[in-house]
């Protein structure tokens, strides 16, 4: 487990910042959603993952496929370009063509990672939102309909794994120069720790640099979306073994599509505990609606039907003002 962390530290010194950040402040995470698939995720135990094409805007996903590829084609000569070369000759240093063998890999997953993958979202939520809940996210995930948010305990969220059928990672909100930076980062780690990547083995340290790929192409947002601190749960087909999760047909506003369920229950195999409605979710905020009371009065019903314990504690509604 030690060298897991160290692999870690190494390829996505990024990653774990945010995660021992997450940790070390006591934040929460939190699902903004509707009412209805609030109730819905309590009354059923499942939390859906929805196509990265069927997302509010798709282009949440396309800004880190492009700083990637900007740099896999030059002569473009972007700053990601020049951290990247710098990450391949360390690599290389260490298993000669292994860069040119996992970028190939990348390229050869691109349309699975762009088409095929299923995402649920999340936020950062730390307790100074405990009354409110954040403006924004309400105005941009429950427009037209009541909103709730899901807070949720995160650590669980750490043992997700291909066996479970999904992983997570946080997003980052970063431009050219900051990609840069990530990688001249990584590229010192690689040589700095060049003997330990040596005795990990090729395939072992080829399989981190990928997810590194994956990761920054799949969880890169533009800088203009930082208020948001969204972490991801994804799961690509073909690429990730299916694990517990339910793959189901749903229609959501009349489009048909195929939907990833998260069964939420414990699963030994892959040792996830911990993820039960009860003892997932901490608390249910309900956003600003003229209807706070019978709201509020569903919400409880179906936390007390899920077996949640004084579930009237653990609802409230954001005392921001409703605009009409």
């Amino acid at each position: 487990m030690q060298d897991v962390f160290r692999l870690r530290d190494i390829f996505a010194p990024h990653e774990g910042r945010r995660r021992d950040d997450l940790v070390r402040h006591n934040r929460r995470l939190i699902h903004y959603t509707s009412a209805a698939a609030a109730v819905s995720i309590i009354r059923n135990g499942r939390v859906w993952m929805r196509n990265v094409r069927c997302m509010n805007d798709f282009m949440e996903v396309e800004h880190g496929f492009q700083l990637l590829q900007r740099s896999f084609s030059p002569p473009v000569d972007s700053e990601t370009e020049k951290g990247l070369r710098a990450v391949g000759a360390a690599l290389d240093a260490v298993f000669p063509g292994l860069t040119e063998d996992s970028i190939k890999w990348f390229d050869g997953w691109l349309f699975q990672l762009r088409n095929k993958t299923y995402v649920t979202c999340l936020s950062e939520h730390d307790s100074s939102e405990n009354d409110y809940g954040r403006l924004s996210m309400w105005r941009s995930y429950t427009a037209n309909q009541v909103g709730v948010g899901l807070v949720i305990n995160p650590l669980p969220l750490y043992s997700l794994s291909d066996t479970f059928g999904a992983f997570s990672s946080p997003v980052y909100y970063f431009n050219d120069n900051d990609l840069r930076d990530l990688f001249l980062e990584i590229a010192n780690n690689i040589s700095t720790n060049k003997d330990f990547l040596q005795s990990k083995g090729r395939e072992e340290i080829k399989g981190y640099f990928c997810m590194l790929l994956r990761a920054v192409a799949m969880c890169t947002k533009h800088p203009g979306f930082l208020e948001e601190k969204e972490w991801r749960i994804m799961h690509t087909e073909k690429l990730d073994e299916k694990g517990t999760l339910e793959l189901d047909v749903e229609c959501i506003a009349g489009i048909p599509q195929p939907v990833y369920k998260i069964p939420l229950q414990d699963h030994a195999p892959s040792g996830m505990t911990g993820i039960s409605i009860p003892d997932l979710l901490e608390h249910v905020l309900i956003g600003p609606t003229q209807f706070p009371i019978p709201v509020w009065d569903a919400i409880v019903i179906e936390l007390e039907k899920a077996g949640v314990e004084d579930a009237e504690s653990k609802v409230s509604y954001s005392n921001i003002p409703l605009r009409t």
